[in-house]
């Protein structure tokens, strides 16, 4: 990776073949790599937003992993990113399994309460394929 790139994590609506992967697409990033989190994450599928997606945050009591997908975009592009995310989405550090951090989705985990929790699936499509 170059200095003018920036890798970044997704796990739910902007993956490969999902309802929001355009904006990935749009601003130029390049799939680079399945990957997984370090144990301690937790998921929850979010059905009050359009599309559904998942909301993920670390809590280091967790037994979980969350697989998710890293792309690599141009940094002069992650400011038109960020302007595309909604709270309770935010961009914060994840945590990857092979030692290595990314930038990615997370979410507030006060939005979390009365979903569904959907950690012990793995990942998005783990649970959308159930």
């Amino acid at each position: 990776m170059s200095e003018n790139e920036i890798l970044v994590g997704v796990c739910g609506a902007h993956m490969r073949g999902l309802p929001l992967n355009y904006q990935l697409l749009d601003l130029d990033a390049k799939f680079i790599k399945e990957a997984k989190t370090v144990k301690g994450y937790r998921m929850f599928e979010l059905t009050r937003k359009k599309p559904f997606r998942p909301g993920m945050f670390f809590d280091g009591n967790s037994e979980f992993y969350v697989g998710l997908e890293i792309w690599s975009m141009p940094i002069h592009n992650f400011g038109k990113f960020m302007k595309l995310i909604a709270s309770p989405l935010g961009i914060g550090t994840i945590f990857l399994e092979e030692g290595e951090s990314v930038h990615g989705f997370l979410c507030e985990p006060y939005y979390t309460k009365g979903e569904k929790e959907i950690s012990k699936y793995g990942s998005w499509r783990e649970y959308k394929c159930q």
